[in-house]
């Protein structure tokens, strides 16, 4: 078990310089266009403003930072893994439609989050709106967001999960993989204005490494967090782990605590309610999964 530590927090050091690196180019491009556009009043927070306006910039710099995941994954996995007795995840027999599962899901846990909210009073709904921006906004986020995605769940759920769960077993590698991706998000905007945001990105992890469990691969986990993310940000108007994107819907918090704030909905008690549950109920399914294995191996012998 310590050697599989030991490959995790290589693979940890790994994605950060990685991350380190690819920064710098997206870092002085958008220093440079910022220079154009403000002349000598540039300063770290212009940057900071134009890489989250530009969508450009911005889905560049996600999925950048996003390939640095697979980059390390896949790396660690054929250098580290010479015995290739586990996989990565993402060779799957019916990939397709696991993924079109997992997009569904994940759209329907986080509209159901959205509507706890909202029953509960946490936000207003002040308008909707279809406009040349918004349109633009969904088209370079679903590529941004399928890109975070892919290289989220490869990282935690593909590499870090398959390398803890071979050696010290599944409740290990939940734990190990969701404590780190939630530490992969430390660093977000907002994440320490209360204990939610940090809670729930735990919560979040268990949940994701629960269904690749529960599905046998990564392509479930990958849709759930695909449309988690892009319904949460372009379509209903929430700030999506303390990110900002142009939205059909246009709300505001009535009672932060309730909506999550400045975080968005993984801010609020909603999507602590919604992970425990679905983690409950897939954590039960897989118990009565290996109990009926267990039942049939003994009834065969």
């Amino acid at each position: 078990m310590w050697k599989a530590l030991g490959k995790v927090a290589l693979a940890a050091i790994v994605f950060f310089v990685l991350n380190l690196i690819v920064s710098i180019p997206i870092g002085i491009v958008a220093g440079i266009m910022d220079a154009m556009r403000n002349g000598a009043n540039v300063t770290p927070e212009s940057i900071t403003e134009l890489l989250q306006s530009n969508p450009w910039l911005r889905t560049a710099s996600y999925t950048l930072s996003a390939s640095t995941g697979v980059v390390t994954a896949v790396v660690l996995y054929f250098a580290m893994e010479r015995d290739r007795s586990w996989t990565l995840g993402w060779k799957q027999d019916g990939w397709l439609p696991k993924g079109v599962l997992g997009l569904a899901f994940g759209a329907l846990l986080i509209v159901l989050a959205f509507m706890i909210v909202w029953m509960a009073g946490g936000i207003r709904i002040v308008d909707v709106v279809f406009s040349n921006e918004v349109f633009t906004a969904l088209l370079f986020d679903v590529f941004l967001f399928a890109a975070v995605a892919v290289g989220e769940e490869v990282f935690s759920r593909g590499y870090v999960y398959g390398v803890v769960k071979r050696s010290g077993g599944i409740a290990a590698a939940v734990v190990v993989s969701s404590l780190l991706f939630a530490l992969l998000h430390a660093n977000n905007p907002a994440v320490l204005s209360s204990a939610f945001p940090m809670l729930n990105l735990l919560l979040a992890g268990v949940m994701l490494a629960l269904l690749r469990e529960w599905s046998g691969g990564l392509w479930v986990p990958i849709g759930v967090h695909l449309t988690w993310n892009f319904v949460q940000g372009d379509v209903l108007g929430m700030a999506v782990s303390g990110v900002e994107t142009p939205s059909i819907l246009q709300v505001e918090s009535a009672n932060d605590f309730v909506s999550g704030g400045a975080f968005g909905l993984e801010g609020s008690f909603a999507v602590t309610l919604v992970t425990v549950g679905v983690s409950v109920w897939l954590a039960l399914a897989l118990r009565k999964r290996d109990a009926a294995a267990e039942g049939h191996g003994s009834f065969s012998t």
